[in-house]
This record gives C-alpha cells, sequence and structure tokens, in this order.
C-alpha cells in the first residue's frame, strides 16, 4: 500500500515469523510430548511427511498423490520442487533444533495417528502420507477447530498456504549460491507463462490507435 516491495524471501520470512514466536511453539510441544516426536524425526521422515503435505495441496501424478487416492496428469507440488524449498523456508534464519519443519512435520504425523491409527504403517515411513485425501483434510478439521491447538493458530494458519506460495514460485528450480534459475519453473510451464521479458507486444501502442483520453 505504501509502494514498498518485498522479496519473496522477505515475504516467506515474516510469515514465517507470523507463528507467534519459536518458544511459545516449543513450550507447546514440550506441554504436549510433540517436542519428544519432532526430535525423534529424522530428516527422513520430515521430508517424507512435507511430500505427503505437498501431494494433498496441489495433487499430480507422483506417488504420493496416487498412493493418497487423488491425483492429476499435470505435474504438482512434489514435482515443483515445493517440499524441499518449503522445509528450507522453515528452517531460514531461524536455525534450531529440532528445526520448524521438524515441529510441523511431528505435529501433522501426531495427529494423523488419531484420525486414522492405522497410518502407522503402510507404503511410507510418514503416518500423513499414508492417508487418503478426505482423511488429510481431517487432519486439517482437527487442528483448526480443537481448542486444544489454539496456541498454534499462527502456525497452523500458514502450514497450507506457504506451500501452495513457495510452490508457484521459482524456488524449486533457484540456485541459492549462484542466485540464478536451473531450469523452467514448472509454474510457469501449468500458467503457459513465458517468463520475464522488457515488456509484452500484447501492450504496445494504445487501443484504436488513440493518443490522449477524453476528459
Amino acid at each position: 500500500m505504501d509502494g514498498h516491495s518485498i522479496s519473496r524471501r522477505e515475504f516467506v520470512t515474516r510469515a514465517v515469523t507470523a507463528v507467534g514466536g519459536f518458544a511459545a511453539v516449543q513450550a507447546f510441544m514440550e506441554r504436549t510430548g510433540l517436542f519428544e516426536i519432532a526430535l525423534q524425526a529424522a530428516p527422513d521422515l520430515t521430508h517424507d511427511t512435507i511430500n505427503g503435505l505437498a501431494a494433498f495441496v496441489i495433487p499430480g501424478p507422483d506417488v504420493y498423490s496416487v498412493a493418497q487416492g487423488v491425483s492429476t496428469d499435470d505435474p504438482g507440488g512434489i514435482a515443483m520442487g515445493a517440499t524441499d524449498a518449503y522445509i528450507h523456508a522453515l528452517t531460514l534464519d531461524f536455525p534450531f533444533f529440532p528445526t520448524l519443519a521438524d515441529f510441523v512435520a511431528g505435529l501433522l504425523n501426531s495427529v494423523a495417528l488419531a484420525v486414522n491409527p492405522g497410518s502407522a504403517t503402510g507404503t511410507f515411513s510418514s503416518p500423513f502420507a499414508n492417508l487418503s485425501f478426505p482423511e488429510k483434510a481431517a487432519v486439517f478439521s482437527v487442528l483448526e477447530g480443537n481448542p486444544q491447538f489454539d496456541p498454534l493458530r499462527n502456525l497452523i494458519s500458514i502450514v497450507p498456504g506457504l506451500l501452495a506460495f513457495i510452490a508457484f514460485s521459482e524456488a524449486g528450480v533457484w540456485d541459492r549460491s549462484q542466485r540464478t534459475l536451473t531450469g523452467t519453473p514448472v509454474a510457469w510451464t501449468l500458467s503457459h507463462f513465458p517468463g520475464p521479458a522488457e515488456g509484452r507486444d500484447d501492450f504496445r501502442g494504445y487501443y484504436q490507435n488513440r493518443r490522449k483520453a477524453d476528459a
């Protein structure tokens, strides 16, 4: 509104900061026993869980989407490289252990077990990833509707939206060290975006050759 533009990095940083303070998140996790679960989350388990989340938010033809019972022929969140970029975003500039990504994974997996105890075993190591699409929706229904999770309201509110934002950005093919794209972002292909340009032919000239607007 004030003409100040922010970078994607700043946007993500602000979104993650908006969870309301990591101390409060950690205190809640410790009080409910989720802290120990997050501590036990190996990187592979966190990655597996976020893959399940990416398939839920933006289904594709990948094995996680097929397993949940909702898939598409078009590339989804996993093909967009959203998983690694999302995990990086959740730990961006806030290094601690367990990471915020581990907390999110632990939270999703814990509620997944309550929604469907059978999700403890399945194709994937993550209970959340083993859920069907409707069951994953039920997980978020519990997180958003159960007063027990009120202390995490800000965190829960950004979990799916932040992933969608990252998936439809260039993050999946962005080389952070070289600060350049390593390929064409999947979102550009899906949206038929031709890429950056110094102007477009569509906007050349004036409608009906007008040179000024009548008062």
